[in-house]
């Protein structure tokens, strides 16, 4: 980087993360800067002087110690420090500049999400160096720091800003991030000239420049830390992890796009791996219907887990929802009404989580269907009509039913608004037909559909035949009826027309049932049929029949009559 001199700057010395982190930052600096695409060599600042300028003014204008100028004299070996060359440059080593430290803005906040010393952490709020920063299970929040690159610390993470801060009049700048605990991911904007970018943990750091790459860390009996780079480039660097040696770089791992790292048992960065592909999300569940959402794609070979994500942006800096999923199945439940956006990614046997999958998607759930109580699903109806029932939904101000012939709803019989919770379908032929239904709240031009509940299918078949007359034989009474093969019958015969007094009940294989004639009196008749798939109909309707005793002459002839006609069972 070149840049002019100017006259005006203020003292602010910025301190770094720590002497026990000092000699693991400066050599993952030596690490990046070999890879750098930069104008200066080595940390330096390359300064093109100016018409008028001293060495001791520059000096007053850059360095942290400004009474320390005979070091530039010497490291640029000028003879005059009060007559420097116009157009000349000067080169000044970056840990010499004089530092003012900076802040994070907060750009948005979702979940549970708090800064150490205060509950409350509000976009646009300022963080100094120094806080830090802690989110819930359902916690996300999102930092710009001042060079323009972006911080989104994920859930159930703590983080410690443990260094902003920008060179006095130059375009230099300084984020180094200390990852307590939990997951960052970051998106570098590219760097000018010697700026660096940093995110530590306890056993190692990666150091940027201009990318987009995730940092995680876990605490405990056996730390680890990793990173997985999606753009750029990122130098991955561990200490020891023998608490009794000095914090010392023993080992660097230089991670291109599409590759990730991991400590091991040690502290070191094992050998850099490819990340696993991105799931292949099913386009059609962009939208969802049902209070769970739920994403399908193909499994992933290698893959131990999936890792997804809900939020209201595509850059992922308004999440609201996190999990976990052991199978290629993700769900997430309750989220409100609305567009969103779903990222998922596989993780590998080692932790490392893959690219990512993004997927718009739009939720539209309710108001609910409401839940369907009759006919049942794969139901059989013995009738000319169907008759539904389900059950009340608060919401809505009234619903909507479908009848059809096909299970897409291609071949709609009927389509109607219903206000109660029950329906008596028109007359049908005999056949099989689909039904669904949907809630609406509100009416008229506020009227909000919801979505339609799953399809149900019945059966309408022809209705059970009303038994026969019962026919008088020597040996009593005689009765049959229509039947279909393989049924079977309830066969009831009872003196009041509910069935609560009965005189016969028998359960019968074939469709006739032969009885001692009963005492003078009026009967009621009733069959009812199972079908030889378990169906089980409904009794026909009541039929009445009433016995006389009889009066016979000498010849045999029946003498009694009924409305002047021979006795006979009715």
């Amino acid at each position: 980087m070149v840049i002019a001199s100017s006259n005006s700057g203020q003292a602010n010395k910025f301190g770094w993360a720590g002497r026990a982190l000092a000699c693991l930052i400066l050599t993952i600096f030596a690490i990046a800067q070999a890879h750098a695409d930069t104008e200066l060599s080595g940390r330096e600042l390359e300064l093109t002087v100016r018409n008028g300028d001293t060495l001791i003014a520059l000096a007053e204008q850059y360095l942290s110690k400004p009474a320390e100028w005979s070091g530039l004299q010497r490291l640029n070996r000028v003879a005059n420090p009060k007559r420097l060359v116009p157009g000349s440059t000067l080169r000044i080593p970056v840990e010499w500049l004089r530092e003012n430290a900076e802040s994070a803005e907060v750009l948005s906040v979702a979940g549970s999400a708090s800064r150490e010393g205060s509950a409350s952490l509000t976009p646009g709020d300022r963080l100094p160096p120094g806080t830090i920063l802690r989110t819930g299970a359902d916690g996300f929040v999102t930092l710009r720091v001042p060079d323009g690159s972006l911080i989104a610390i994920q859930p159930k993470s703590e983080a410690r800003l443990a260094g902003i801060g920008r060179y006095v009049n130059t375009d230099i700048f300084s984020t180094v991030l200390r990852m307590i605990s939990g997951r960052v991911e970051a998106v570098v904007d590219k760097l000018r000239g010697p700026s660096r970018f940093e995110v530590q943990t306890d056993l190692a750091v990666a150091g940027v420049r201009g990318t987009h790459f995730r940092v995680a860390a876990e605490a405990g009996a056996r730390p680890r830390a990793q990173a997985e780079v999606l753009e750029g480039r990122v130098e991955f660097a561990g200490a020891s992890a023998d608490a009794r040696a000095p914090a010392t770089t023993t080992m660097s791992v230089a991670l291109a796009a599409g590759f990730g790292s991991v400590t091991d048992d040690n502290g070191k960065p094992r050998a850099a791996v490819s990340l696993l592909a991105a799931p292949e999300i099913i386009a059609a569940d962009g939208l969802q219907e049902r209070l769970v959402t739920r994403f399908r794609f193909p499994a992933i070979t290698g893959a131990s887990n999936y890792r997804a994500q809900v939020a209201r942006d595509k850059d992922f800096r308004q999440g609201i929802a996190e999990g976990i999923f052991p199978t290629a199945e993700i769900k997430f439940a309750d989220l409100p009404d609305g567009d969103y956006f779903l990222r998922a990614r596989a993780a590998d046997a080692l932790g490392l989580e893959g690219r990512d999958a993004i997927l718009a998607f739009k939720l539209k759930a309710r108001p609910e269907p409401p839940l369907a109580s009759a006919p049942a699903q794969n139901g059989k109806l013995r009738a000319t009509i169907a008759e539904f029932a389900w059950a009340a939904n608060p919401e809505a101000g009234f619903y909507r039913i479908q009848l059809a012939e096909d299970e897409a709803f291609a071949r709609i019989v009927q389509d109607e608004p219903v206000s109660a919770e029950t329906f008596t379908s028109k007359v049908l032929p005999f056949g099989d037909y689909y039904w669904r239904i949907r809630s609406i709240k509100g009416t008229g031009a506020t009227a909000d559909p919801g979505p339609w509940g799953d399809a149900r299918k019945f059966t309408l078949r022809p209705p059970p035949k009303t038994p026969e007359p019962p026919e008088e034989k020597a040996d009593g009474l005689a009765f049959s009826w229509s039947a279909e093969p393989g049924q079977t019958f309830v066969f009831q015969i009872a003196r009041d027309p509910l069935f609560t007094n009965m005189f016969e009940a028998r359960n019968l294989t074939e469709p006739q049932a032969t009885i001692a004639r009963p005492p003078q009196g009026t009967y009621y008749l009733r069959v009812r049929a199972t079908d030889a798939d378990g169906f089980v109909g409904p009794f026909t309707a009541p039929q009445r029949f009433t016995v006389i005793n009889r009066v016979i002459d000498a010849t045999g002839a029946n003498l009694s009559t009924t409305d002047g006609q021979p006795v006979r069972l009715q």
